[in-house]
């Protein structure tokens, strides 16, 4: 086994940073209504599956194998997702789309680099990025709160399925973190600390879609590609701030493909996913899949964890 040591707080730390990432994402395409039900579910999951943690091996077992196999499937499939997203939000902000290609190869390198390292050296890298993401995120917020239309928040934005799907879709960062959580030390595991990080995480998200629906408007959101990122040019009046929020926001890509490829295991593996990631996001793969799917595969892979076999009693 990894004897690598983690700390309680790099986990939730790199869940919260690499949640962040589809939040952007989910930015005003998610009913903030929907999204603050949808949270208090995930809540619920999250506190059930740190439980079933605290009393069994979850990757031992039975179905532990099976579980093994699935979180790195599905993860390499989301690494695609995100790398094939950052690099077409790059594109699209600078203006032209040749060579996207070159763009992905050159997110993929640091990847690949931290890849090859040990999984304690990626969570104390995540530990740290936090700090600036976390900086961005409320420097953002601040931003957005002049140019808020507060009556535009009582319009529907999304459906309820949509809207309860891309919450599952952010909180499934955390469910990512599972595969590490042997790591820590028994005594440092709180299950209460845990979730207020999880809470966090889904709060912030829907305090950002809420805030993107009310500069932007619920019917003009539904038509952008991107809105959140589309309703930061506006608050700086110019496609300027935008290129810069977009370049900013790679640093939670950065954490969430990196949590996403250490779901392969031990070095050098984690590059490997990400090599495999790499040709799936050229292949288009990620453009078949959309949000809503991402989301009811993440509940899919937490209702697996939670039923199966797995693991002897501690």
């Amino acid at each position: 086994m990894d004897r690598e040591l983690l700390s309680a707080r790099q986990l939730c730390t790199a869940a919260l940073a690499g949640g962040l990432s589809w939040a952007g994402v989910q930015a005003g395409r998610m009913d903030w209504r929907w999204g603050l039900a949808a949270l208090a579910a995930g809540v619920a999951l999250g506190w059930l599956l740190l439980r079933r943690a605290e009393r069994k091996a979850l990757f031992q077992g039975p179905g532990g194998k099976v579980l093994t196999v699935l979180y790195a499937a599905w993860g390499v499939v989301l690494l695609a997702c995100v790398l094939r997203r950052a690099a077409g939000r790059i594109i699209q902000t600078g203006g032209s789309e040749a060579g996207w290609g070159w763009i992905l190869l050159l997110l993929a390198l640091p990847l690949v680099w931290i890849g090859l390292g040990k999984c304690a050296a990626f969570f104390r890298l995540a530990e740290l990025l936090w700090l600036a993401i976390a900086v961005i995120a409320a420097v953002l917020i601040l931003l957005m709160f002049p140019k808020t239309e507060w009556k535009r928040l009582l319009v529907p934005a999304g459906s309820w399925l949509d809207s309860a799907m891309g919450m599952a879709q952010i909180l499934t960062a955390g469910l990512y973190t599972l595969p590490h959580i042997y790591k820590v030390r028994q005594e440092e595991r709180s299950r209460a600390g845990s979730l207020t990080w999880l809470t966090a995480l889904g709060a912030v998200s829907v305090l950002l879609s809420a805030l993107t629906a009310g500069v932007l408007g619920p019917v003009l959101t539904a038509q952008l590609r991107d809105p959140f990122f589309a309703g930061i040019s506006v608050l700086g009046r110019t496609a300027r701030l935008e290129g810069l929020a977009s370049a900013l926001w790679l640093l939670p890509d950065l954490v969430l493909a990196g949590l996403l490829a250490q779901s392969w295991g031990r070095k050098p593996f984690p590059a490997v996913a990400v090599a495999v990631a790499c040709a799936l996001a050229m292949a288009g793969i990620p453009q078949m899949i959309s949000p809503t799917a991402m989301g009811i595969g993440g509940l899919t892979l937490v209702i697996l964890t939670l039923i199966l076999p797995i693991g002897r009693e501690k």
